[in-house]
């Protein structure tokens, strides 16, 4: 009898180990947050055959807006979505540009005890920064506007980066692996939409 209540009791004391586990993990994912603001810290714009081509440089600056160390993904297999919407006298549009690349892909060991140079972690309130390029066709003349391109005028830039480009499950694997190092960021986050103009007075230069 004795023998079965202390097997009871040791089950009893794994249950409630491993809910608190659970319960201990649903709130390190509740105080983790990760924010991300747009900067444009310089532009390119010159006339094509057929488009103008606006080149932005955004300043992306990613912030640890949570209350425990991020562990964030900054090597050279990021991808991203910029959405640029427009569009005057009651005709809005949107131009969309998925599965762009901030840099060509490099084989990278990720699967490693603990978080190497692809990765910076970020205390609370840390920041980060990286510089991506946007580009983006222009419509200079009065004619329809060609697909995936925009109008000259005011616009927003919306853009929206990944964090993670291997499977979830390895993602979970290393965040449970990595847990003294900070929380492992999978999740993509995007930008607060960013005004900017596209075209302007005088000449426009040839693209080289």
């Amino acid at each position: 009898m004795f023998k079965k209540l202390k097997t009871l009791c040791a089950a009893a004391l794994l249950a409630l180990s491993g809910a608190g586990a659970a319960r201990g993990a649903a709130r390190e994912a509740k105080d983790a947050a990760l924010s991300v603001t747009a900067e444009i810290v310089g532009r390119r714009y010159c006339a094509g055959e057929k488009l103008h081509i606006l080149q932005l440089n955004v300043r992306l600056r990613y912030r640890n807006a949570g209350g425990q160390k991020l562990v964030v993904y900054r090597g050279k297999n990021l991808f991203y979505q910029t959405r640029v919407r427009g569009g005057a006298q009651g005709k809005p549009y949107e131009v969309v540009v998925l599965n762009s690349r901030y840099n060509d892909a490099e084989a990278e060991a990720l699967n490693a005890p603990r978080p190497g140079g692809a990765f910076v972690t970020l205390p609370p309130g840390g920041v980060y920064e990286t510089v991506m390029v946007v580009g983006v066709g222009v419509s200079p003349g009065a004619a329809e506007r060609p697909a995936n391109s925009i109008s000259p005028g005011e616009h927003t830039l919306q853009v929206v980066a990944s964090s993670w480009y291997e499977s979830r499950k390895l993602g979970e694997e290393l965040r449970g692996r990595w847990r003294a190092a900070g929380l492992l960021w999978l999740d993509p986050v995007a930008t607060p939409p960013l005004k900017f103009t596209a075209g302007g007075d005088g000449p426009v230069p040839t693209c080289r």
